[in-house]
């Protein structure tokens, strides 16, 4: 890692090679092949959790479909696998992708210290060794923890990916019990079973209840114990076909690997339809359960006191056993189930509260894990501590105020892996907009005085004990850590990459191709504004305002330079859910309520969007400004010449109108091009772009379609991503709520200059007629040939007008100065 006094520097260090750390690293390989990429693990071996538990029957608790990587789907027919059958296909996986040669044994991170002026991860790593043998042992048997050296070493990162889980490796949770010292057997945990351990014969107590406890009983029995587990409290507990009849019928008509992929979204949705029947109708869901419980059980069984928890299903993770083989063991007569607290381990076995003694030759303390967010390690900020109980969870991959690193944590109530693969997929996507943007680091910013709320709402014993040491979670999108599948992939694959919490930075924050620098502003109302400087700073100000779903850079280049040229300073704005200005939650218009304009509640207004003009002219100190506005634009710098009339030296509204519902109506053409399906790729996006500004310029002056396709580009990289055209419908639903503004405009008093072209498609040039009779003392312009576009043929009479008309917002002291 160190060579002389030069560090070794990775583009992603990833902390963990278990199943988070390998999907991690098989997406960015696949991705992103020219990063430079490593898993550091403190282990000897690969796998996380399923090269740990060696206990008799490990077993996941999920299907193997979703529990599988959606890249490589599961094949075997077994729906519920066993932990040597998991651990040889992530070891398989990690093979396939190369994984397996990025991985670095006995590297346990120790700290962290982020750079801000390096935008760079300091990292501090120690060397463990293994007690016994194993980093590349060919024994299946399983070593003991590794310990540290004492040898450090140091190197950096652009990212960390933490891909620990959240649970110690060397040691598990086992509660006090007095007396450990008077039993004469053998005390073990799941987390460290002993590989010598005979249970042929003997009696075998097992403490806990959860689906390690459930898992071991049938599996001990199998080997010929005679088994009692002792629970505090019941669980649910539900018989699942070890092979899913649909999966069976489907392999013999699709084949394996497409029986895989359609299985994993079967089992997903079937997971969550499941989850929510049991919180919707939890009494039902009782007696469904129950019902099942009572046909597998004998009848002499009493279901009151060992299989009726005091929660409700679901509110703890429902343990699933393949062909009920827990209840055949119950039904066997050589397991049986003892409900009560644990008070003293006796010489002969373990004492409860009730005074009843189970004798047992072991007792096995199925009673969780210990939990450690992040593997344990130490993060700084630029020499800082950082205090993981202050940070809030952001999408549920990030965490408030760090910058350039990702966490790993599953569901609780479905598939790990579901949610591992969804976050993978959206850091990936992160990535590539950063390598877009030049930016070089990325932090989630959780809006002062939030509420939030414990990180998992989970209530299982191991969660509820380090509650208080853990992050938190706010109450909405995008703080809230949702638990639902369904919603995540329509958020993290689907939706928005970024919104106005997630800030970037770093020495080349500029985009590719300029030399405009994008700068940010919070509102007071918390929107956060995207804007850009333009000419002199002593120039006069002139604020740009952008059309419905148009981005600052829509301004033509000419015409914006043309202004800087002449003296002003131009001051150009992504309107909120645009650009990479804050993307709304707001409700979104059905296609409906927009073709009737029919306004939603809750909608915000151009008024509200005019008010982030005025908020942005405030933070930069700006008294009076001459205002602009193209399309919607104009409607928004309408508004602030009508509400904030000591705030406008001028008003030019450009291609726009009052929002009368008959005035200024969109040609049919238009109409369909907006109620098209919205683009859902950058490419789509290029060629839905050009296809629409040749609309919208007309044939007299007809735009450049390599031209629209650079500008598309560039829109996309700057945020226009897959939103299913929420934010456009959020402009169009302001549009609506704000409805006709003819009254508002008869009360503006700045002088005015109507822009308009004759040739118009979205806006009929009645609108702006219309405009321009409603403010007294205005003047109409049309402008012949021009559509609704800033064409180059058009650009130097526009600089020609609206230089001519800022004058008039001089005072005769003014223009005597």
């Amino acid at each position: 890692m160190e060579s002389g006094n030069t560090l070794e520097h990775l583009d992603v260090l990833i902390i963990g090679a278990g199943l988070s750390g390998i999907g991690a690293a098989c997406r960015l390989l696949t991705d992103h092949p020219g990063r430079s990429i490593a898993l550091l693990e403190s282990r000897g071996r690969s796998g996380g959790t399923w090269d740990l538990f060696r206990y008799p029957g490990v077993r996941s608790d999920s299907d193997l479909y979703t529990f599988g990587y959606d890249f490589r789907p599961w094949l075997e027919e077994k729906a519920i696998a066993d932990g040597p059958s998991i651990l040889s296909y992530l070891k398989e996986t990690a093979a396939e992708y190369g994984v397996d040669a990025l991985i670095r044994y006995h590297h346990k991170v120790i700290s962290a210290d982020w750079s801000s002026r390096d935008a760079r991860w300091n990292i501090t790593v120690e060397r463990t060794r293994t007690p016994e043998p194993g980093p590349d042992s060919v024994s299946d048997s399983a070593p003991a923890e590794p310990e540290g050296t004492g040898e450090t070493l140091h190197l950096t990162a652009g990212w960390i990916f933490n891909a620990a889980g959240y649970y110690r490796y060397d040691e598990g949770y086992t509660p006090e019990i007095p007396g450990r010292e008077r039993f004469s057997g053998r005390i073990v945990h799941p987390q460290d079973w002993p590989e010598d351990l005979e249970v042929s014969g003997q009696r075998v107590a097992v403490i806990g209840s959860g689906a390690t406890a459930v898992t071991l009983v049938p599996a001990l029995v199998e080997l010929g114990a005679r088994v009692t587990m002792i629970q505090r409290t019941p669980t649910y507990i539900l018989p699942i076909p070890a092979e899913d009849p649909i999966a069976r019928r489907l392999r013999g008509v699709v084949g394996p690997e497409r029986t895989g992929k359609i299985m994993a979204e079967v089992s997903a949705r079937r997971q969550r339809a499941i989850w929510a029947f049991c919180q919707r109708w939890p009494t039902q869901a009782q007696k469904l359960i129950r019902g099942i419980q009572s046909r597998v059980l004998p009848e002499d069984f009493d279901l009151d006191t060992h299989l009726n928890p005091p929660y409700r299903p679901w509110d703890q993770r429902l343990c699933a056993v393949p062909d009920g083989d827990f209840f055949k063991a119950l039904g066997s007569g050589n397991a049986t189930m003892v409900t009560g607290q644990t008070a003293a381990f006796t010489e002969h076995g373990v004492r409860l509260a009730s005074g009843k003694e189970v004798e047992a030759d072991v007792v096995v303390t199925a009673t969780g894990l210990s939990l450690r967010i992040l593997g344990g390690m130490e993060l700084r900020l630029d020499g800082v501590p950082v205090n993981l109980t202050e940070t809030v969870a952001y999408r549920g991959v990030m965490l408030s105020g760090i910058p350039n690193m990702a966490f790993a944590i599953g569901y609780t109530n479905a598939s790990w892996t579901l949610k591992v693969g969804l976050l993978t997929r959206w850091f990936s996507r992160l990535l590539t907009r950063m390598d877009r943007l030049g930016h070089t680091a990325a932090v989630p910013e959780a809006p002062a005085g939030m509420p939030t709320r414990p990180l998992l709402d989970f209530g299982a014993g191991y969660i509820q004990r380090s509650m208080a040491d853990l992050p938190r979670q706010g109450t909405q999108a995008p703080w809230l850590m949702t638990m639902n599948f369904l919603a995540d992939r329509r958020d993290l694959q689907k939706g928005a990459l970024v919104d106005g919490h997630l800030q970037f930075s770093g020495p080349q924050g500029i985009l590719p191709g300029t030399q405009e620098e994008d700068r940010f502003v919070t509102l007071g109302s918390g929107v956060r504004l995207c804007y850009r400087l333009d000419g002199p700073d002593d120039g006069e100000p002139v604020v740009l305002v952008a059309g419905l779903g148009m981005d600052l850079l829509s301004w033509n280049a000419a015409f914006v330079n043309g202004l800087a040229a002449a003296g002003y300073r131009v001051i150009r704005l992504d309107n909120r859910d645009a650009g990479r200005s804050s993307r709304m939650t707001n409700p979104v218009p059905s296609l409906l309520q927009l073709a009737l304009a029919q306004p939603v509640p809750g909608a915000y207004r151009i008024e509200d969007m005019a008010e982030d003009v005025v908020g942005l002219l405030d933070h930069l100190q700006v008294d009076r400004a001459h205002v602009a506005g193209m399309s919607m634009g104009g409607m928004i710098a309408q508004s602030v010449a009508a509400h904030y009339p000591d705030r406008v030296l001028t008003l030019t509204s450009i291609i726009s109108t009052t929002g009368a519902r008959k005035t200024g109506a969109a040609a049919l053409s238009t109409k369909r091009r907006f109620a098209a399906r919205p683009p859902r790729t950058r490419e789509e996006f290029i060629k839905d772009r050009v296809g629409m500004m040749r609309h919208l310029s007309g044939r007299v002056h007809p735009a450049d379609p390599a031209e629209e396709a650079r500008a598309g580009g560039l829109a996309w990289d700057r945020g226009v991503y897959p939103d299913n055209g929420t934010a456009r419908s959020r402009h169009l639903g302001a549009i609506n709520a704000s409805a006709d503004r003819t009254a508002d405009l008869a009360g503006i008093k700045a002088p005015t200059l109507v822009i308009h072209g004759d040739r118009d498609p979205i806006v009929h040039p009645s609108g702006g007629a219309a405009t321009a009779a409603a403010i007294s003392g205005s003047r109409l312009v049309t402008v012949p040939g021009m559509g609704h576009y800033f064409h180059p043929a058009v650009v130097p009479e526009l600089l020609r007008l609206m230089t001519g008309h800022f004058p008039a917002g001089r005072t005769p002291e003014e223009d005597a100065y």
